[in-house]
C-alpha cells in the first residue's frame, strides 16, 4: 500500500481518470493534505464518500517519528527522524534573512564515499521514498506554521546523493512546487549532486526551473579522485561538459560548491 504522500497531483489525476473518478478530485486531495493539514481519512471534508473509500483501499497515512531536535545559537535546528524500518535520517532547518530553508536527505547512507563527508561513512542502505522526503519538509512546515511562518526554500543537500534516487527525487520536486501542494517556488529549490553525468544531462529535460548545485571541491582530477570516488567514474572535464549542455538547454543557474580543506585544496594553485 502506498503512502498518500507518495503521489504528486498529476499521479492522482492519472489514477482517478483510470478509475472513472473526476480529475478535479486530485486538486481537492492536494489541498486537504498540504493546505488543510489533513492526516486522517476521516478529516477529508471536501471529498465525497466514494472517493474517500477509494483512497482508503489504496493509500495510508504515514509519518516520521521526531527523535530529537537540536538547536544552535543562530536558530538552526537539526531534526533526527526515525523511519518506519528503524533507520534514521537528519533534516536541517536554517533561518535565513530571506526566509526558512530546509535541507533534505534523499537516502539512508550514501555510496559516493567522499572522504570529507560524514554521510559517506555509512554505505547506502536504501533510497528514501517520495513520502519520506515530503514528510521531512511537511513536518517542519507544520512546526513553523505555529509561529505564523512557513518553509520558503528547500535545498536537497542532506544525507545521500539525490541523483542516485532520481525517480523519487523528481516526484518529490513536483510536490514541493505544486501550487496546491507545498507551493515552494522552483527557483527557491536547489538540488545538489557530486557529479553523476548521465543524470545531469537527463535533468536538463525536467520542466521545472529548479536550481542545480555541483559539489566540485577540487580543481583537478588527481585531487578530486583521491577525495571523491565519483571522479574515478566521471572526470572533471566530463562533468563540465555535462553542465555546459545543461546550461545551454535550460539557462538555469548553476552553483559550484567548494569546501576548503586546510593544506589540501586551499592553495593559490587550486
Amino acid at each position: 500500500m502506498h503512502s498518500i504522500y507518495d503521489y504528486s497531483k498529476e499521479q492522482f489525476e492519472k489514477l482517478f481518470v483510470e478509475n472513472n473518478i473526476s480529475k478535479f478530485r486530485a486538486t481537492q486531495v492536494m489541498e486537504a493534505l498540504y493546505r488543510q493539514g489533513v492526516n486522517d481519512f476521516s478529516e477529508f471534508k471536501n471529498i465525497n464518500k466514494d472517493t474517500i473509500n477509494f483512497l482508503k483501499e489504496r493509500f495510508e497515512f504515514n509519518n516520521l517519528e521526531v527523535v530529537t531536535i537540536q538547536e544552535s545559537s543562530d536558530g538552526t535546528r537539526k531534526y533526527l527522524y526515525k523511519l518506519s524500518d528503524g533507520h534514521f535520517i537528519e533534516t536541517v532547518l536554517m533561518a535565513q534573512t530571506y526566509g526558512y530553508s530546509v535541507c533534505v536527505s534523499t537516502q539512508v547512507g550514501c555510496n559516493m564515499g567522499c572522504k570529507f563527508c560524514a554521510s559517506g561513512k555509512t554505505k547506502k542502505i536504501r533510497n528514501l521514498s517520495v513520502s519520506e522526503m515530503v514528510l521531512q519538509v511537511l513536518t517542519i512546515d507544520k512546526d513553523l506554521r505555529k509561529m505564523n511562518a512557513r518553509v520558503s526554500h528547500v535545498v536537497v543537500m542532506g544525507i545521500g546523493e539525490p541523483f542516485d534516487n532520481y525517480d523519487n527525487l523528481l516526484e518529490f520536486l513536483k510536490i514541493l512546487n505544486e501550487p496546491k501542494g507545498l507551493e515552494i517556488g522552483a527557483r527557491h529549490i536547489t538540488v545538489s549532486t557530486c557529479g553523476l553525468v548521465p543524470k545531469i544531462i537527463e535533468f536538463s529535460d525536467f520542466p521545472l526551473q529548479i536550481n542545480l548545485a555541483v559539489s566540485l571541491h577540487f580543481p583537478n582530477d588527481e585531487l578530486r579522485s583521491k577525495y571523491m570516488l565519483i571522479n574515478n567514474r566521471y572526470h572533471i572535464n566530463e562533468v563540465i561538459e555535462a553542465l555546459k549542455y545543461y546550461f545551454d538547454k535550460t539557462g538555469r543557474r548553476l552553483t559550484f560548491e567548494y569546501i576548503l580543506l586546510d593544506g589540501i585544496n586551499d592553495t593559490k594553485e587550486c
